[in-house]
């Protein structure tokens, strides 16, 4: 017997919900028919047959509900000596704004950490690329770099920052790691007296930032730095009182940093631990060896607390992808993937990490019941990374404070989409909050092959800011004259063009051929699941065409001679791009499009031809309904998904190769026969895929005739997937510089 799930088009690409909602829809596969059931066979005996079904791995729960007021959010909260003025902190996470211009702090990162605080954040630490990594030559105890040579000039150097931040009745802070950065540094080998001066550096450098004018210290015990390699026995060899085989040795000279600090900067100067809630190895499942349990780290954080410490903020710690410490959801890229170490393997979050992660959140609130239970240990203040975003999981956040399990958010990802969430959620605009899609362009560097700047897919601004493509900086100028402008096309490209030019004073009519806004983001929302927030993102985009004025026509296609008639000042054209098709179907191996999966039946075994986003969205998917899939990809290797981040990209690959996808790169396909497609591969033989269906997803190519049409008669301009198919984030950027140049 074969069960068939009636997916219709509409209901597939256009609301995702009735896909992704469906329970059936399990990671080991719901759409391949009816399997056995368990004492099924007549002929079966005996108790095995009573075993139940196997159970899902990390099964998911909605945590986007919004019945909140944040009234807890919006309560002060005491940091020792401070009063915040919210529940909202920004983390002290890198942002590539600070270029040195001798020694002067540049204005994209003046603007950048400003308007965090214009936006309503209560406290902002600044990152690491101002020194806070100090350079110091142990051997010659003196400091180096950037910072560590300019401690006597802390105040001119950093002065200009603070007083940006403080305008706005919001705190500062400052980060303070150890030497050596990353594995970088072996303690093994440094003598008590370096211990001693390299407790003391620190301590200056302490001092120079609160000379400056900052109001806390965060001391980094987490990840690899040095102040965490102290507290892990596989890590630290030492044999002496700095030693790991005491709570006392091990977290000693963080206590003695904490009290050195303290006695330098005032018994009430607030001090923060970063440090690790719990630990587990992703490079080998399971060998966990010398790795802190959450009752260790408790005990950890109990000396610290009685050493002086004033609030603590947790994170994850695991030696292979140090991401994953401070952005755990990547562990969730991918359909169906939930757990992903990196490494082809999957955490089980009923055990690993000691069962004390929130796992059922897609990543989001990762750490909070961990933080529940440093609360019943600690009478300090407590927050963690992971996600922990008011504007996508309201309810979620706004009770984790109400009822004590963590006392503030740390957050940076949401804050950089919209420096303005804390003013908007507490003026009642939530839904004009741009949405954070988990996506980490913005610790990417640039494309696939690591160049480039950081950037976010939703704030064009970002990272453009004060370059060639922006020099205007965070500032959007006002239109010299309004116009009329027509923008065709209602996908991300079109939206953000739109938005951006009535926000500058032109009159902008949008014209959209479906019923709805969004364009392919309702497709990769389908396939892609609800993770990346990709639904948010429409909405957002959707609800800023009311809020700009933008008048918006769909189920309405555009031609040239609609445009002439209308006789626009400017228009742009945002209507997609073009897919080819290579291949035909022969006998029983049929030959689909990307856009013709929700209404055609699709077989056990697939070859996908082309290896874009799309193209490994569609993998994943297909492998959770149980499907066999080959891809056959004209680029290299490193080409493969190569519109995603390179965080995303470094989870989602290992996981299709350990389901057994084979990737066929370098290679071209010819035609389908009877057994399915032949290909040439990269080593110039000829190989026949055997399958029931191919899917031609190869990348898309430019759309460009309505644009030559009427470009000599029009202020005109492409963008998106029309003029130049590569992701969401491109496509929202080239919309937004389109709109400013009208």
């Amino acid at each position: 017997m074969e069960e068939k799930m009636d997916l219709t088009r509409r209901g597939f690409i256009g609301t995702a919900a009735a896909v992704l909602g469906m329970g059936a829809l399990s990671a080991t596969g719901a759409l391949t028919g009816c399997a056995p059931q368990p004492g099924g066979d007549s002929g079966s005996s005996g108790t095995s047959d009573k075993l139940a079904p196997a159970r899902e791995l990390n099964p998911q729960e909605d945590y986007t509900a919004f019945t909140t007021d944040f009234s807890a959010l919006f309560q002060p909260l005491k940091i020792g000596s401070l009063t915040l003025k919210n529940r909202i902190v920004k983390s002290p996470a890198g942002s590539d704004t600070w270029v040195p211009e001798g020694d002067v702090l540049n204005d994209n990162f003046l603007d950048y950490y400003e308007s965090f605080a214009a936006g309503g954040a209560a406290l902002v630490f600044t990152e690491s690329s101002i020194g806070q990594y100090i350079g110091i030559d142990v051997a010659q105890h003196k400091g180096t770099g950037w910072f560590g040579a300019r401690l006597d000039k802390a105040a001119e150097l950093l002065g200009p920052v603070v007083e940006r931040v403080h305008k706005h009745d919001c705190y500062i802070g400052f980060q303070l790691a150890g030497p050596g950065g990353v594995g970088g540094f072996d303690f093994s080998a440094v003598s008590v007296e370096d211990i001693h001066w390299i407790q003391q550096i620190m301590t200056d450098t302490a001092v120079a930032y609160k000379k400056a004018g900052f109001d806390v210290c965060e001391l980094h015990c987490a990840a690899q730095q040095l102040l965490n390699t102290l507290m892990t026995p596989r890590n630290n060899s030492r044999t002496d009182m700095y030693a790991a085989d005491t709570v006392e040795n091990r977290t000693r000279f963080t206590c003695e940093l904490i009290k050195m600090i303290k006695e330098a900067c005032g018994a009430d100067y607030p001090i923060q631990i970063l440090m690790n809630a719990v630990e587990e190895n992703d490079q080998a499942i399971g060998d966990n060896d010398g790795f802190l349990t959450l009752d260790n780290c408790i005990e950890n954080a109990k000396a610290f607390e009685a050493a002086g410490a004033d609030s603590l903020y947790l994170r994850l710690n695991v030696p292979g992808l140090h991401i994953s410490q401070f952005a755990p959801d990547l562990m969730f890229s991918g359909y169906k993937c939930e757990g992903l170490s990196g490494y082809g393997a999957r955490f089980d979050y009923s055990q690993h990490f000691g069962g004390a992660l929130n796992g059922q959140y897609s990543g989001c609130a990762i750490l909070l019941k961990a933080c529940a239970e440093f609360k019943k240990n600690l009478d300090i203040s407590v927050s963690c990374a992971g996600y922990m975003d008011p504007r996508t999981a309201p309810d979620l956040m706004n009770n984790a404070i109400a009822n004590g399990e963590i006392d503030y958010l740390m957050i940076t990802r949401p804050l950089t989409v919209d420096p303005e969430l804390p003013n908007k959620l507490q003026n009642g605009k939530h839904d004009e909050i741009a949405p954070c899609c988990r996506c980490m362009h913005c610790h990417n560097k640039g494309g696939p092959d690591g160049s480039g700047p950081e950037r976010c897919r939703v704030n064009a601004v970002t990272q453009h800011a004060y370059t060639e493509l922006m020099p205007e900086g965070y500032e959007l100028l006002p239109a010299e004259k309004s116009k009329k402008v027509m923008v065709i096309g209602g996908g991300p490209g079109g939206m953000e063009a739109a938005r951006i030019a009535a926000k500058r004073g032109h009159v902008v009519t949008l014209y959209e051929k479906d019923s709805t806004l969004g364009g392919l983001v309702k497709t990769a929302h389908s396939f892609k699941g609800d993770h990346e927030r990709l639904g948010d993102l429409i909405s957002y985009l959707t609800r800023q065409q009311e809020v700009n004025g933008v008048t918006v026509k769909t189920g309405t296609e555009v031609d040239a001679s609609m445009i002439k008639t209308e006789q626009p000042d400017a228009v742009i054209i945002a209507v997609g791009g073009l897919r080819e098709s290579k291949l035909s179907s022969s006998g029983a191996v049929s030959v689909i499009g990307l856009d013709d999966v929700a209404s055609s039946e699709i077989g056990e075994t697939v070859v996908i031809c082309g290896a874009g986003a799309q193209a490994i969205d569609l993998a994943l998917y297909l492998l959770a309904q149980g499907k066999k899939v080959q891809m056959v990809h004209g680029g290299s290797r490193k080409d493969i998904d190569k519109e995603q981040s390179m965080w995303v990209r470094t989870y989602v690959r290992p996981q299709l190769f350990s389901q057994g996808v084979k990737i066929w790169n370098s290679a071209s396909v010819e035609s389908v026969n009877e057994e399915g497609l032949m290909i040439v591969d990269q080593m110039g033989s000829s190989v026949t895929l055997e399958c029931d269906t191919v899917i031609e997803c190869y990348d898309m190519v430019p759309n460009t005739s309505l644009f030559d049409e009427i470009k000599d008669g029009f202020e005109t301009f492409a963008v998106g997937d029309c003029g130049a198919p590569f992701n969401i984030a491109d496509a929202i950027l080239a919309g937004n510089l389109a709109a400013r140049k009208i």
